[in-house]
């Protein structure tokens, strides 16, 4: 059986009294009728008998002071130690009072919540010192995915401008009268590149721009932003209250996702979900738990054909936005089934 913290305190609190009354009443015991080892001879019979008569009643009167002594010992210990207990949980319970609030914490934090901070107070204990280190440390992390997060759309949004005037000289080139036809073919070539770069820029933008968070809140129809020409679709109402363009964005990358690893898209809503799933290529449960993670594909690592690898990763940055959840699960026939949940907090 799991044992609590608080209840291995407060166990360890009561038996430490109980031990403690126990030892008091047996010293008590011991020293007081411990016999007393200096006799007196008595001279003739009669008073033989009379202090024969006096040592049993001195017996018996022994005997019912220890029953009562035993009897009050073990009353007293039984109630010392029920009282100690709730004493030891009250005292286990206000000790351990600031690990709670540190775990609390740490389970309701994401990259989008590392603004909050313990509150300190109390005395300068190792409580307090539990607090304010973990304070310093989500400081840290903070400012790390910040950092992360800024430099990841900078660099996307400098990429950008370059890309598209590559593209523009090859486009001009490749359609200039007096093209020889190695640079007409080499332009054919370098087309599909430069795509596939200016999708990667315009993922790491989406990206970025998703995990900064919710800007403005809305009520918002998800079902009405499913645009999925050539998909099975049963939707019905589903309405939340989110960022509008952030969950477009969603909705979007799970449709484009689908579309690019599955030849046939099922797209459905309920009054609380969004479920996009497709057919493909059996995807194993170990691999299902990566594909949020930038670059990750279904059955490879970086970049190859039509997608960029950051769709699953942007979506699981606006189902964090929101509060909502992500479940990626294979399909029996080959395909994924992504699943968004929406808390009952969000609807509408």
């Amino acid at each position: 059986m799991r044992l609590t913290a608080r209840t291995r305190l407060t166990l360890l609190f009561s038996t430490l009294i109980a031990l403690s009354g126990a030892v008091l009443t047996v010293i008590v015991i011991v020293l007081t009728f411990t016999p007393n080892q200096t006799r007196v001879e008595p001279k003739t019979v009669e008073k033989t008998q009379i202090v024969q008569l006096g040592v049993d009643m001195k017996a018996q009167a022994r005997q019912e002071l220890l029953d009562r002594l035993m009897l009050g010992a073990g009353i007293g210990i039984g109630v010392l130690t029920v009282a100690s207990a709730g004493l030891g949980w009250l005292l286990a319970g206000r000790v351990l009072r600031p690990v709670h609030v540190v775990s609390g914490t740490a389970r309701r934090l994401s990259q989008q919540n590392l603004h909050e901070r313990i509150p300190v107070s109390g005395p300068q204990d190792e409580m307090r010192e539990l607090a304010e280190t973990f304070n310093d440390m989500l400081a840290r992390l903070q400012r790390s995915f910040d950092a992360q997060s800024h430099f990841a759309a900078n660099a996307a949004h400098e990429l950008r401008g370059p890309m598209t005037t590559q593209r523009t000289l090859v486009e001009v080139a490749a359609g200039a009268p007096d093209a020889p036809p190695s640079l007409r073919e080499l332009a054919g070539s370098l087309a599909p590149v430069l795509e596939r770069q200016e999708r990667l820029v315009n993922g790491l933008l989406e990206l970025a721009w998703s995990e900064h968070g919710m800007t403005t809140i809305e009520t918002v129809r998800v079902d009405s932003l499913v645009r999925a020409p050539g998909a099975s679709l049963s939707l019905a109402p589903l309405t939340v209250s989110g960022d509008p363009t952030l969950l477009d964005l969603m909705v979007d990358n799970l449709v484009r996702n689908a579309f690019t690893h599955g030849k046939e898209v099922w797209i459905s809503t309920t009054s609380d979900t969004l479920t996009v799933e497709n057919t493909g290529q059996e995807v194993s449960a170990a691999r299902l738990a990566t594909l949020t993670e930038p670059f990750r594909r279904g059955s490879q690592d970086r970049l190859n054909g039509n997608g960029t690898g950051l769709g699953l990763a942007i979506v699981s940055a606006v189902v964090r936005a929101h509060n909502a959840s992500l479940d990626l699960t294979p399909r029996p026939a080959g395909g994924i089934r992504a699943t968004v949940r929406f808390p009952a907090g969000t609807m509408r």
